[in-house]
């Protein structure tokens, strides 16, 4: 009775599929996505060049001269590609290619991965470039894409037109190879994060550790206690009576990745504490276009002044970002380096600055 009932579902399940290949093609469907994806890059490409000699150059593994002949012409192969897919025309020949260029794309990725370099890792790197693309969306959108392009010449093995439909072989089969692969990938990626983020803080810590013993070496303590009027020409302490202290960051540039990383979270103290402390920026000359911009891209509401003096004074001009945190009455309370990447670091920090709006 059991061997009947499954043998009953087992045949319901194959004439859904018959009736679903006759409805849709899904070979035809795999070839209009890939193809439209590769001809989407492609042009996108050809039109900002410069995206795809930035994501060459991340791989770190490509001489000068072969990225800029990749630049020239891999674009136009993307095209050709994608055209030929989508037309149908050789695509029993032509998603092999697609197919190995995305296994390329995903060992490139993974091997970025493991060197702590995830923003420009991937086929389609240049969807989520202007943000800080995780890993795994990467990962994800190059995988479903070699998912759907091996599917096109792998029809024949799983899914042949003279043999009966199999529901195992033809459904179960290829699911659980795609999700296991899938599975196998995604761990190879979190391994690769963990191991970098545990060697990145530890030379962080390290780093961190030289600087502040240098920022209180005797000869440099003379500037903690000092006044932040005597190194700024620009600052201008917070009237309001309301606030217990001002926390200035120092920028040297708006251009790094870590930059945005520590602009960012100060903004998160700001929202927090900024009915009790006065938070600013101080950044080069740059231009209030410059600023403006970067204060948008990361939603920045508190200050940003240009002080090319205070950057360039004493111990400051040392380190790429610094945290001050000024008295009232202007006096220097503190000054250490900051790694806002780095989630101990930020809850450290934090801590330190309840410290004084108790």
């Amino acid at each position: 009775m059991a061997k009947g009932q499954a043998e009953g579902f087992e045949y319901k399940i194959n004439s859904l599929l018959i009736k679903g290949k006759k409805i849709l093609d899904f070979s035809f469907i795999s070839r209009i996505v890939v193809g439209v994806a590769f001809i989407y890059s492609s042009l996108f490409t050809i039109i900002n060049p410069a995206s795809l000699e930035r994501t060459l150059r991340s791989y770190r593994v490509l001489s000068d001269s072969f990225i800029n002949i990749m630049v020239s012409t891999f674009p136009w192969v993307q095209l050709i590609l994608g055209a030929l897919l989508i037309s149908g025309y050789l695509s029993r020949y032509v998603s092999p290619v697609i197919s190995i260029l995305l296994v390329i794309f995903i060992i490139l990725n993974l091997f970025n991965v493991w060197r702590g370099n995830c923003q420009t890792c991937g086929f389609l790197a240049e969807l989520v470039f202007y943000k800080h693309a995780s890993p795994f969306i990467l990962l994800t959108v190059n995988y479903l894409l070699l998912a759907l392009s091996a599917s096109i010449f792998l029809d024949k093995i799983f899914y042949p037109k003279k043999t009966q439909y199999s529901f195992f072989r033809q459904t179960i089969l290829p699911l659980s190879i795609f999700f296991l692969v899938y599975l196998i990938l995604c761990l190879i990626a979190f391994i690769g994060i963990r191991s970098y983020e545990g060697k990145y803080i530890q030379t962080v810590s390290t780093q961190r550790d030289q600087i502040i013993e240098e920022l209180y070496k005797p000869e440099n303590l003379s500037l903690i206690g000092s006044d932040i009027k005597a190194i700024s020409n620009n600052i201008d302490l917070p009237k309001n009576p309301e606030f217990k202290i001002m926390v200035i960051l120092t920028l040297h540039s708006l251009e790094c990745g870590n930059c945005a990383d520590e602009a960012a979270y100060l903004e998160y103290l700001n929202v927090k504490y900024g009915s009790e402390a006065y938070f600013c920026a101080v950044v080069p000359k740059i231009g209030k276009t410059a600023i403006n911009n970067f204060r948008d891209e990361y939603q920045i509401t508190y200050q940003f002044i240009e002080d090319p003096l205070l950057l360039n004074s004493n111990i400051l001009s040392k380190y790429k970002s610094l945290i001050l945190i000024i008295s009232p009455n202007g006096k220097i309370l503190r000054i250490e380096p900051i790694s806002f990447n780095i989630k101990r670091f930020r809850n450290e920090f934090e801590n330190v600055l309840l410290t004084y709006l108790k």
